[in-house]
């Protein structure tokens, strides 16, 4: 047994006999010469069949197999002894022996594409050959396509020139139809414009008007009275155009002042009266300034005086004074008022502040008179506030209430109490 190491991994072996090496090109010359196309590796594996398979006429020539010979004998001289070196190992020899049969494959798959080629080709040889009367009888139909279609064309252009006639005259009738849609926008144009200055005019007229009625409405909601009579208070005073009315220990009031307010009050309620054309029932005010008077309507005659003096202090003790008494009827003619104002106060204004019963005025179960003498100077004081707040009351009723037109009379009622 002799001892060898493998070419390609040089790992020891040992083979029996060992043949002598010879070219691979050499024993497929011998194949070859024997009619066998596969190639035979050293030390007895096989590296497939490289068989190039024609037709069944190719294969009868002996021609074709000397050529096969001489293809598979180069093929062994170049490849083999360059990609395996004997000895060789098992591993070696199995590594060698797969990628053999994997070239073997792929040589395979080339001869299937060369071999689809090569009929592919000859089908296409085939076709060009065609008989002349396949082309006659095909020159035949293309000759009648092509007739049929030049009759067709000459329907289409037939048609053309019907067309074009058609859009002539549409051309025409749209020009005329333009030129009428044109004269009709221009008369609605016009007929817009003339619509647009009157609706400018009524909108003007109507802007004009709601002016105007919020004017009336300002000037009607304008008193006259409230700018002339300015009643208000100033502590416990109640006054009249910043004159107050009243008197109190702490702080003493000149008669000149209490006079003149009086004075005042007395022209608010005969103003009031002549602006409604209203006519007290039972009293009659004699307008004076400072020195004002009334007078019962039975006795005109007998004037009382509205208005007082230092000397009253001397007086009290006496009783039915003349001032207190024309306080009195006073205070009856704002009663008057109070009662006629009630029938025709909306429910907005609401009702007078204080109750108003012959000489007194004041809140139920509070009631103050409004006399001068045995009374207190804080609550005769205080009652002519209560006084100055209804003829207040009065004023925002009359800038309510639209005035009776002249000519006619309202009476007032008969009684003042309410």
């Amino acid at each position: 047994m002799l001892t060898h190491r493998c070419d390609s991994c040089n790992a020891p072996f040992q083979q029996s006999a060992l043949s002598v090496h010879r070219p691979a090109h050499a024993r497929l010359e011998e194949r070859a010469a024997g009619g066998e196309s596969f190639l035979v590796l050293p030390g007895g594996a096989t590296a497939g069949a490289a068989s190039l398979r024609g037709d069944a006429h190719l294969q009868a020539h002996a021609h074709d197999h000397v050529q096969l010979a001489s293809a598979l004998t180069e093929l062994g001289r170049t490849t083999p002894e360059q990609g395996c070196q004997v000895p060789l190992c098992a591993d070696c020899a199995t590594f060698v022996l797969r990628d053999l049969e994997g070239r073997a494959r792929d040589v395979s798959e080339q001869n299937a594409t060369f071999v689809a080629a090569l009929q592919d080709e000859r089908r296409r040889a085939a076709a060009e050959t065609q008989l002349p009367s396949d082309l006659a009888r095909e020159n035949a139909r293309a000759a009648k396509e092509e007739g049929a279609v030049e009759r067709e064309l000459a329907d289409l252009l037939a048609q053309q020139l019907q067309v074009r006639a058609a859009l002539a005259t549409l051309a025409a009738e749209r020009a005329e139809l333009d030129a009428q849609a044109d004269e009709l926008w221009q008369r609605a144009n016009c007929a817009q414009l003339a619509a647009i200055e009157r609706a400018d005019g009524e909108l003007h007229n109507a802007q004009l008007l709601a002016h105007c009625n919020r004017e009336l409405r300002r000037l009607k909601a304008t008193s006259v009275l409230d700018d002339v009579f300015d009643i208000w208070f100033e502590g416990a005073f109640g006054t009249v155009n910043g004159l107050r009315l009243g008197r109190l220990p702490a702080e003493q009031v000149e008669w000149a002042e209490i006079n003149a307010a009086l004075g005042h009050a007395a022209l608010l309620v005969d103003t009031l009266a002549a602006a409604h054309h209203l006519r007290l029932p039972k009293h009659t005010l004699h307008i004076m300034g400072s020195f004002t008077k009334i007078a019962h309507n039975d006795e005109p005659k007998a004037l009382l005086e509205l208005h007082g003096s230092g000397s009253l202090q001397l007086g009290r003790i006496f009783s039915g004074t003349r001032f207190d008494r024309a306080l009195c009827m006073f205070l009856q003619c704002v009663g008057a008022l109070v009662a006629h104002a009630r029938r025709s106060a909306s429910d907005s204004l609401g009702e007078a502040p204080y109750r108003i019963e012959e000489d007194r005025i004041g809140t139920p179960g509070k009631m103050l008179s409004i006399r001068l003498q045995f009374n207190q100077d804080e609550l005769w004081t205080r009652a002519l506030k209560y006084m100055l707040t209804d003829l207040k009351w009065l004023l925002a009723w009359s800038s309510q209430v639209t005035a009776v037109p002249k000519g006619e009379s309202a009476s007032v009622a008969a009684s003042p109490h309410r």
